[in-house]
Formats: structure tokens, C-alpha cells, sequence
């Protein structure tokens, strides 16, 4: 799955706006090893560019297990 769209930042640091808005991009993969699909994990890579002051950027990875309940 694919996702893109945009974000509200608040923060309270000392010396940064406050309030700016931002745009977060995220890819998540699932892989399911077997044909039962029990049990599988996801990665799921993002990239966010802040438009506030500074322009600051970040990337993350998030991944974790997946279990079915059927």
C-alpha cells in the first residue's frame, strides 16, 4: 500500500513555530510466508518534509508482526 498526504505538527520547543504543516509520504509492505496466511510481517518505510521554519525532514521505518484472525 501507498500513502501520501499531509500533517498538522505541534511542538513546544523553544525558538521553532509552533504550528506549521508538513506532507508524510509511507510505502507498507506485508509478506505472508506461508499459503494459510497465519502469520506474516510488515516494513513500512516514511519520509516527511516539514514547510515550517528549518524545512526539516525525517525518515523512519516501522515493522512489526502480523497476525490473522479468521
Amino acid at each position: 500500500m501507498v500513502g501520501i498526504g499531509p500533517e498538522w505538527i505541534h511542538t513546544n520547543e523553544t525558538g521553532k513555530s509552533p504550528n506549521s504543516v508538513s506532507a508524510e509520504a509511507v510505502v507498507d509492505v506485508m509478506f505472508w510466508p506461508s499459503k494459510k496466511h497465519r502469520f506474516g510481517w510488515y516494513v513500512e518505510p516514511g519520509y516527511e518534509r516539514n514547510f515550517g521554519r528549518g524545512h526539516e525532514q525525517s525518515l523512519g521505518v516501522s515493522g512489526g508482526l502480523l497476525i490473522s484472525i479468521r
